[in-house]
């Protein structure tokens, strides 16, 4: 049988560190079906709905899952979870699902009402980190629920040989790294066993790319434009783009900002702007009064700005976009 599905049908799971003794409901899910409010709240928060998942991850809640999301005929979503873990391969399975959709994922309950302590009461813990790693956009905060790892163990307790541990654990680092995780994840989980649990704090999990709060790490690329080259950085955010362009011209330096959203946004932006600037650690820069100091173009609003050795020696902008990026470690892609 091949190993992949040898992992499916050893079905490790993952236990809620020091839970009380309580058989866990398989998964279930939830979102907002009266059709006005689902038109509101799409509106409001850019298309994206909000999918409630609690309980256990048993075998079929991928299934179920994707049923869930064909019957309500989601096109984007959230999903929050609240739930102690279970199968890791179901998992898994279930996080590659998230990441087909493109879905975002998060930690926390359904409340009919607005209760600020209530998210922080709701977990993901084990297989579900796994689960919640496959969202494009993984949020986690101080407001947030907890999000918990640590070792892999078989439902009934009997000992795994040293190979399938470690045909196992090559199995879950490839999925790490598949998802954007920091593969030191798994070596984190290991310090915890199946009674104990390793919560992390927001920083950890961002530290570690559990999560990233909608924002991946800008890329730097050398690119032509006919035979000249130029400097391109990109960063992508959960609700737009931001694309920064250098390049020589007549021996002169020109920087174009962009903002890529959709050709709605764009113009509506470019029509209603009094304004335009950049801004760093919350200082303006590179400020032009007025309807001409951006342009749309499809779908990105374009602020065009010269920058001469006067004026990035006045603002000092050029160090402090440098500091920005190293902070970002950006990738540099040739």
């Amino acid at each position: 049988m091949p190993l992949n599905k040898w992992l499916i049908y050893f079905c490790l799971t993952t236990m809620f560190a020091h839970a009380p003794a309580r058989a866990d409901t398989p998964m279930t899910f939830y979102m907002e079906t009266n059709p006005s409010t689902r038109i509101t709240n799409k509106l409001i928060r850019a298309g994206i709905e909000d999918i409630y998942a609690s309980g256990e991850i048993t075998q079929g809640t991928t299934d179920r899952f994707l049923a869930f999301v064909i019957n309500n005929r989601v096109e984007s979503a959230k999903i929050h979870f609240n739930s102690p873990g279970g199968s890791l391969a179901e998992g898994m399975k279930l996080g590659r699902a998230i990441r087909t959709l493109q879905f975002f994922t998060a930690i926390g309950v359904y409340s009919p009402t607005y209760e600020p302590d209530v998210d922080r009461q709701s977990t993901c813990a084990s297989a579900c980190a796994y689960a919640f790693a496959g969202g494009t956009s993984r949020f986690i905060n101080d407001y947030t629920g907890k999000l918990g790892i640590h070792q892999f163990y078989t439902t009934d307790g009997t000992s795994v040989s040293g190979e399938a541990v470690q045909q196992i654990s090559g199995l879950v680092v490839a999925y790490l790294d598949e998802m954007g995780v920091d593969a030191k994840a798994f070596t984190v989980s290991t310090i915890a066993d199946r009674n104990g649990m390793i919560w992390l704090t927001p920083d950890d999990a961002l530290n570690l790319r559990f999560a990233n709060n909608g924002t991946e790490p800008p890329i730097a690329e050398i690119k032509l434009s006919g035979m000249t080259p130029y400097l391109r950085v990109q960063q992508d955010h959960h609700n737009v783009t931001i694309r920064i362009l250098f390049a020589c011209k007549n021996q002169r330096l020109r920087m174009n900002f962009g903002i890529v959203t959709s050709p709605e946004w764009s113009a509506m932006i470019a029509e209603n702007q009094k304004r335009s600037y950049l801004e760093t650690d919350y200082v303006e820069a590179l400020v032009i009064p007025g309807d001409t100091g951006a342009v749309a173009t499809n779908s990105v609003v374009w602020l065009e700005r010269q920058l001469t050795p006067k004026i990035v020696r006045r603002q000092n902008i050029w160090h402090r976009w440098l500091r920005k990026l190293a902070e970002h470690r950006p990738r540099l892609i040739g």
